[in-house]
């Protein structure tokens, strides 16, 4: 068809603003297909990995050692097996946890190298060896007897490895586990023994009423109470998550570029479409030619958006399998994914093209040829600012601004993503920054924390005594709520909370941290019915003050409340805080943590931030350079005639460059302080849907220096767009508006 021949023309006649929108597209297409289908990737081998290893629905310690095993497996149709742990003094920072090996319940997988064959084997995480320049066949000494490394491993009650279940970040450089035979495990003394369980039938309440009755249970810890387990779940999904939002928004900016480009071109070729309908053109041969833009647009984006998404694929997986302790079982293609990555972009170009192309398409031919009525016309807003009484410069860029709507929201909602992407990556950092430097070293002012395996009553211990178990509430929006309420004496100093108003909270009073608070909606005042989930015990509870913390999903209370609440000893205590490192034996030690090892995580952690902080901003800043340098080259060819005849009466380039391109400065501007306050709502709304199963919150925190660089680098980017856009001016010669008025 003769028509198509002008479809090369058109898009290298207006190539910038046509590869601005095919980028766009590739972004999104590049994260839709790279996040959701590893993110479903990760999800499957995480499933699989699982089921095949028999990861445990619950771990607990009791007082005596249970010899039944065999008699409480057929009685309650579950699995049960004993464990042991040993933590070995790697080095002065370094600690290793040596586990005995399982054959029924959180089976350990090999990464790389194999199985435990013989005597005096061991596996050990990869990040932990990663770590401390460890490597298949070195040798280890541990307490006097010689292991061999035989290879690297993963088990499902491990897979974000935590020192303590209170933990919020791992740190290879000081936590790692290691595996060996249970014939092995003889050579160490004064490990801990446990229990991990899984069940196969709905009798979890039978069997925890039997330990009860028949033993002392120490501590019990559901799976979806262990961070160990349910850590990389959150994140998992929040990879997923963002892989459909982000593509859409993206996609979202693209239609409204795409639709003001298109509406620019047919407002220009209104006579050559009248000439079309009287030729005999049919109004679908016009509409499938004027389709083939966003189809051309939609396809070439599209398919090297997907391919790119694709070779990322595995490297992703690869990455969070290594960060996770993630064996990488299968890699699956996706399909759907593929399908879904190359359809969306047709699925919504194509729809607004045609209800854009049709609404020219209604007008008659005449009409059509002499200019479709194509007038400059008036708005009722522009009526209203009552342009006559400002300066030429000022009426021009305020007309600019209002008679082209579409555009100005093109801008502005173009300004305001990229400036909420540039912003995400800093304002997680200063989130993050805030949970330890405000919250974390502000509120526990001890250095060494200190948890036991059994019951204590001794006061020659030192330190500051807590008793803490976990409970559930039926209370809450989406049913069952796990949280530990801890018992913690009325003088203690060195845990120290405030209100939200800065307010010191004394420690005489039950204390809920805003983290629960917010999850449970509850207020000042509020009664609440909790269960303790080692003994079953009932009671109320009600809520004094709110603490100004988001670190735990917790209740503090004082400690002789706690233990008359749950028939306890007067006096006893599990856990002990202190400044100074104390002398206990490591045998009555369940686990033993230092703020130094918190804080040395965190600053491991936040390293690989920082590289994400940076690609996010530099995809932040392409964006928002398609964005300005389209809208701009839009505003230079719709003046193109006013150009050239203002060049005629005299303005200099000088005086041009300030009239047009400085026209969308004020809208830079709104498009970046609309951006805040969606930023924090819509990170709110994120951060809480990847922090509701888990034990902690993120409050939003964006410092003033990080919104000033971000300001700084958008109004960079203007300027860049502005720049490239000069030439534009330049080649506008001033006979440009003879010949207009010659055709």
């Amino acid at each position: 068809m003769v028509l198509h021949k002008k479809i090369t023309r058109t898009l290298l006649e207006h190539k910038a603003q046509y590869i601005g929108s095919i980028l766009l597209i590739i972004i999104s297409s590049l994260l839709f297909t790279a996040l959701n289908i590893s993110g479903v990737n990760i999800q499957d081998n995480l499933a699989v990995f699982r089921v095949n290893n028999v990861v445990e629905d619950a771990s607990f310690i009791t007082q005596n050692k249970i010899d039944n095993v065999a008699e409480l497996e057929e009685k309650f149709q579950l699995i049960l097996e004993e464990r042991k742990q040993y933590d070995y003094k790697f080095d002065e920072q370094a600690t290793l946890r040596i586990l005995s090996e399982t054959k029924k319940v959180d089976k350990y997988a090999v990464v790389k190298g194999h199985l435990l064959q013989k005597s005096r084997e061991i596996l050990i995480d990869q990040a932990f060896a990663k770590a401390h320049d460890l490597d298949i066949n070195d040798e280890l000494m541990l307490e006097n007897n010689l292991f061999t490394i035989v290879g690297f491993m993963s088990t499902p009650d491990y897979i974000y490895p935590l020192k303590s279940v209170s933990d919020m970040l791992k740190n290879p450089e000081t936590f790692g586990v290691a595996v060996i035979a249970k014939n092995d495990f003889s050579k160490f003394q004064n490990g801990l023994t446990f229990y991990s369980v899984k069940f196969l039938d709905s009798n979890k309440s039978q069997f925890k009423n039997y330990l009860t009755r028949n033993n002392i249970i120490i501590n019990w810890l559901d799976k979806e109470d262990n961070n160990r387990i349910t850590f990389v779940d959150g994140d998992v999904n929040s990879a997923i998550q963002m892989g459909r939002i982000l593509p859409v928004a993206i996609l979202i900016l693209t239609i409204l570029l795409v639709s003001i480009i298109l509406w620019r071109l047919l407002k220009t070729e209104y006579t050559e479409i009248g000439t079309l309908y009287t030729l005999g053109y049919r109004k679908k041969e016009i509409l499938n030619h004027y389709l083939s833009y966003p189809l051309i647009i939609s396809l070439v984006g599209g398919i090297i958006g997907t391919i790119i998404g694709l070779l990322l694929v595995k490297p992703m997986i690869e990455l969070f399998a290594a960060f996770y302790n993630l064996p990488v079982i299968t890699t699956k293609f996706e399909l759907t994914y593929v399908v879904l990555s190359l359809f969306l972009p047709l699925a919504f170009l194509i729809p607004s093209t045609i209800f854009i192309i049709n609404r020219i398409l209604k007008k008659p031919p005449l009409e059509l040829m002499r200019g479709g009525g194509n007038k400059v016309k008036i708005n009722f807003i522009e009526r209203r600012l009552h342009l006559n009484r400002f300066r030429f410069s000022t009426k021009f860029k305020i007309r600019e601004i209002v008679r082209n709507i579409p555009r100005t929201i093109l801008m502005v909602a173009g300004i305001a993503f990229a400036t909420m992407l540039l912003l995400v990556g800093f304002a997680t950092k200063d989130s993050m920054d805030y949970l330890i430097e405000k919250n974390y070293k502000d509120i526990y002012q001890y250095n060494y924390d200190y948890i036991f395996n059994t019951m204590q009553f001794s006061d020659d211990i030192g330190g500051e005594k807590l008793n803490l178990a976990p409970y559930t509430s039926q209370e809450f929006k989406n049913g069952e709520k796990t949280f530990v309420i801890y018992g913690i004496e009325k003088d203690a100093s060195l845990i120290t909370f405030t209100d939200q108003n800065g307010n010191k909270l004394s420690l005489d009073q039950t204390i809920i941290t805003k983290s629960l608070a917010d999850k449970m909606k509850l207020k000042v005042g509020d009664r609440i019915s909790v269960e303790n989930k080692l003994n079953e015990k009932k009671f109320s509870i009600t809520i004094n003050k709110i603490a100004d913390s988001y670190l735990a999903d917790v209740i503090y209370m004082p400690l002789d409340e706690f233990n008359k609440l749950n028939d306890l000893p007067k006096g006893s205590f599990v856990e002990v805080i202190s400044k100074e490192w104390l002398n206990i034996d490591e045998s009555i030690l369940l686990s033993y943590t230092s703020k130094e090892d918190i804080i040395n995580s965190y600053n491991i952690l936040i390293k690989p931030l920082r590289y994400m902080i940076g690609v996010i901003g530099f995809t932040a800043f392409i964006i928002g350079l398609i964005v300005i340098y389209v809208v701009t080259s839009l505003v230079i060819e719709e003046n193109k005639k006013n150009i050239s005849l203002l060049k005629i009466l005299g303005y200099q380039q000088r005086e041009l460059y300030s009239l047009i391109l400085n026209s969308n400065t004020i809208l830079v501007i709104i498009g970046f302080l609309i951006s805040i306050p969606l930023l924090f709502v819509s990170l709110e709304q994120y951060f809480n849907a990847i922090t509701a199963e888990m034990n902690f919150s993120f409050p939003v925190k964006l410092d003033e220096i990080n919104m000033v660089i971000g300001f700084v680098v958008i109004i960079l980017t203007y300027q860049i767009s502005k720049f490239l856009n000069k030439g534009k001016i330049n080649k506008i010669s001033m006979v440009d508006t003879l010949k207009s008025k010659a055709e």
